[in-house]
């Protein structure tokens, strides 16, 4: 069977011909694949069973739009995502519900729009700075009393689930949501090796920041890198504080240059600088697959890949059209079904949820506000996804985004606000310091200077088809208000069915979020109770409070947390500690048992 370790190519080809070798790579493996389906990998270890439930593993990459090989751009050599492709599914209609990442990761992690529970503003628990400048303390979105995230749902249902290591997900998770949360999270640390698990990894080498600067938390791995070790990161393979891994493509590479961009070797260094560092991201994907393939658990794992929104450049993430939106999307199933196949099915990111869960045998929550893709007795296919942006840093815009299989519709609930909104962090752009300077000498063409206009249409309608770029607005061509009129009416349905709290102002909803108060409300602290047969329950006053526990013997140390479900035992003498935690509160104070 082929490993999973990177392969390279001695020099880099001409555009045309690293088509060619790229389709060629992908054809051969395919071909490969479909003679060996019934192979066993290699490993060192004892083969897992795989009649159980199947492992699920998501590897998250972020900010790139569907700029890779298996859907057409042969710009990066990415040898690991095309030998998943090649095994799997890909679904090139994918679209995150937000242009940015926390609202974005608020939708994988509940199921539901952020819209719909008031995590629709970016970054409402981190960016204490950026709150304080429009009167703001840092919230959490408070999610309906009965919403569980996905995450525990899939500990309820017996399995290890563990996060590396990005929390952006609107709200203080509580201790119920994982196993393990952190850098060092990991499938290998779960108790039991049959036990199955949901490990999420977020691959943070592609993010828009890393296109300017090298923090010493994004750990860049060198080229070459291909051990497998014990968590997915290790600091020796870390380049040193302030130096940059080289471009890995070339000056002369036959570059795409979107229209609204400057063509200038600035703008070109950016370009290359987004291509090289998801090379590098590759080789991580390669790095958590040979890891699979070591413990013997390639063969009971599906394997989820995306990006968590759309491209880093300029007038691509944040923004609703396309650019920012689109991610590619790879399902890799154990038994190679599908092998190489394409879905060009619309997929939302509140469909992963169901997807996943549906995949596990794990029946489906009614909070939940997507559909399964794969899996069991699916419902019809999508007709529209949809997305919205509001405020992002300090700057609000309200604008919802309705998408069929060729057509998108904006309605902006701002039209007297300008499209460029000035964001000092993503300033620190070359491309996006170009395209001010031309702004300000006025030497922009059309393309250029659409995005700063001072004024935006209430309706936009754009066929991605003709005009991928979404640059001629077709709202108000009598030919297409047949269309205008279907999304228009979409998105009406699809808002009164989910809510929108955008039209809310962002402090009066945290203050009712926190009943009036000037401070997060606080949980209830869990009280221990025994039933009418003698078992012990836990309960908090607060509705909607999540209980996590510990049972510690005399003389060990505390375990894991676990996921309060209902009444149990344990014996006198034992310790046991719990808390509560309704997300989008503060968590309780622990609650010491007897």
């Amino acid at each position: 069977m082929l490993s999973y370790k990177q392969f390279s190519v001695s020099s880099y080809l001409p555009p045309m011909k690293r088509l060619i070798f790229s389709s060629l790579s992908l054809l051969l493996v395919l071909l490969f694949c479909s003679s060996c389906n019934n192979d066993a990998p290699k490993s060192s270890q004892p083969m897992a069973e795989t009649t159980g439930p199947p492992n699920i593993l998501v590897i998250n990459c972020e900010d790139i739009s569907p700029m890779l090989p298996m859907f057409g751009d042969s710009t990066a050599r990415t040898p690991n995502l095309s030998r998943l492709a090649a095994r799997g599914i890909r679904y090139p209609n994918t679209f995150s519900v937000a242009g940015v990442c926390a609202p974005s990761r608020h939708s994988l992690i509940t199921g539901m729009y952020p819209i719909s529970t008031g995590a629709h503003h970016m970054r409402t628990v981190w960016s204490k700075e950026i709150l304080a400048k429009i009167g703001l303390e840092p919230y959490g979105a408070l999610l309906p009393p009965e919403v569980k995230v996905v995450s525990q749902i899939f500990r309820e249902n017996g399995y290890f689930t563990s996060n590396n290591k990005k929390t952006d997900y609107q709200f203080h998770p509580p201790k119920t949501a994982w196993d393990e949360s952190g850098p060092k999270a990991h499938w290998r640390h779960r108790t039991r090796p049959d036990q199955p698990f949901y490990a999420v990894f977020d691959l943070e080498i592609t993010h828009e920041s890393q296109i300017w600067t090298t923090h010493r938390s994004k750990l860049r791995f060198q080229n070459g890198f291909e051990e497998a070790v014990e968590t997915t990161f290790k600091r020796s393979d870390v380049l040193p504080p302030g130096e940059r891994p080289p471009l890995t493509i070339p000056a002369d590479a036959d570059l795409h240059i979107p229209p609204y961009l400057i063509d200038s070797e600035p703008t070109r260094t950016d370009i290359r600088r987004v291509y090289s560092n998801i090379e590098i991201m590759d080789q991580q994907v390669g790095v958590l697959i040979k890891q699979l393939e070591d413990d013997g658990l390639l063969n009971n794992t599906i394997i989820f890949f995306f990006s968590d929104h759309g491209g880093p450049l300029p007038r691509q993430k944040r923004l609703m059209y396309d650019s920012g939106l689109r991610v590619p999307h790879i399902v890799a199933f154990p038994d190679n079904r599908q092998a190489g196949s394409i879905d060009s099915s619309l997929v939302s990111f509140v469909d992963m949820a169901p997807t996943m869960l549906n995949l596990a045998g794990i029946p489906l929550p009614s909070h939940l506000q997507g559909q399964a893709f794969l899996g069991p007795e699916l419902p019809s296919a999508r007709k529209y996804v949809f997305a919205a942006v509001d405020r992002t840093d300090e700057h609000y815009d309200r604008i919802r985004a309705a998408r069929d299989r060729r057509f998108k519709y904006l309605r902006n609930y701002m039209p007297q606000q300008s499209y460029y909104l000035p964001l000092e962090f993503r300033e620190q752009m070359a491309s996006m310091q170009e395209l001010l300077k031309a702004r300000d000498a006025g030497t922009l063409n059309d393309a250029q200077a659409q995005w700063f206009r001072k004024s935006k249409p209430a309706e936009e309608l754009f066929d991605t088809q003709a005009d991928p770029h979404e640059l001629n607005n077709l709202a108000g061509n009598p030919q297409y208000a047949t269309k205008l009129a279907e999304l228009r009416s979409a998105m009406d349905n699809w808002l009164n069915e989910v809510g929108d709290l955008g039209a809310e102002d962002e402090r009066e909803m945290v203050s009712r979020f926190w009943n009036g108060q000037p401070e997060m409300p606080t949980t209830g602290r869990p009280q221990l109770k025994r039933d009418s047969m003698g078992r012990f329950v836990l309960e908090s006053k607060t509705e909607g409070a999540q209980i996590a526990y510990q049972i510690t013997p005399p003389g060990q140390r505390p375990g894991k947390w676990q996921v309060y479900t209902g009444p149990f035992e344990y014996q006198r003498g034992d310790s046991l500690r719990a808390v509560a935690h309704r997300i989008g509160y503060k968590e309780s104070g622990e609650s010491i048992g007897w």
